[in-house]
């Protein structure tokens, strides 16, 4: 699970956003103290280096924003801002080491496509850097054989994890409810069946894993269900949804 840490004069104002993060499943700290602590020693805290990613609130002037991110070695900075800055704005920004901006009333929709490429590129990284360091180990022969595209023979779902990853895979960017996904099972108990889903998806991430370093490849979206995983998807559709492929993008 990706963490984020919002720094903020004002923790009531960081409300909407920060509810609006959780629904899609990002572990979210808001903290007025942090901030102060760095005003007071103008130094970063190693704990701000245990989250992905630190918005900076639009409570939070420029001059201070620039200050706090020039002490920064990578691009893991968000802006928080009431409106669209120009792109001259965010274009400075950038060498604060601020990647992106994102609206503190934006919709569910927006902020997950604010994310998702950040994060493809995190998934990228992470599997590219497994694959190097397996060619060291004892399963290098395994890595090796283990290329996109995806296919099911290359990690042998059970029957009832097909049926989920197809459903999740006909719902192509949308996610989809519990029930839904349940839908047409033998047993007649929800709960019963709810269980089971939630065991499945749970292997169907564990064997993901193991096979290509792929993590989180279905995302638990709280209140709206699960959504394949962006990368995941795309390696099914050039392997084992290719011919299907067409249909699914129309």
């Amino acid at each position: 699970m990706n963490r984020i840490l919002i720094l903020t004069k004002n923790i009531s104002v960081e409300t909407y956003l920060q509810q609006q993060l959780q629904k899609l499943n990002y572990e979210v700290l808001v903290s007025v103290s942090i901030w102060e602590m760095w005003e007071n020693v103008r130094r970063v805290d190693r704990f701000m280096k245990s989250f992905q990613w630190i918005f900076l609130s639009e409570t939070i002037s420029d001059n201070e924003a620039q200050e706090f991110g020039e002490q920064f070695t990578t691009d893991c900075l968000v802006r928080i801002v009431g409106e669209e800055p120009l792109e001259a704005t965010s274009a400075k920004w950038h060498d604060w080491h601020v990647f992106d901006w994102i609206l503190a009333n934006t919709s569910l929709e927006r902020l997950r496509e604010k994310l998702v490429y950040k994060s493809l590129l995190y998934q990228v990284e992470f599997r590219e850097e497994k694959k190097e360091l397996a060619a060291y180990g004892n399963h290098s022969l395994d890595y090796q054989k283990k290329a996109f595209p995806l296919y099911y023979s290359e990690i042998h779902f059970t029957k009832l994890e097909k049926d989920i990853i197809q459903r999740l895979m006909a719902a192509k960017n949308l996610s989809l409810a519990r029930e839904e996904l349940c839908r047409g099972w033998r047993s007649k108990n929800q709960n019963s069946k709810l269980s089971q889903l939630s065991s499945a998806i749970t292997k169907i991430r564990k064997k993901v894993a193991e096979a290509y370093g792929i993590e989180e490849a279905v995302h638990t979206l709280w209140g709206e269900g699960y959504q394949l995983n962006t990368y995941f998807y795309n390696c099914l559709l050039k392997g084992e949804f290719h011919s299907q492929s067409m249909s699914l993008n129309q």
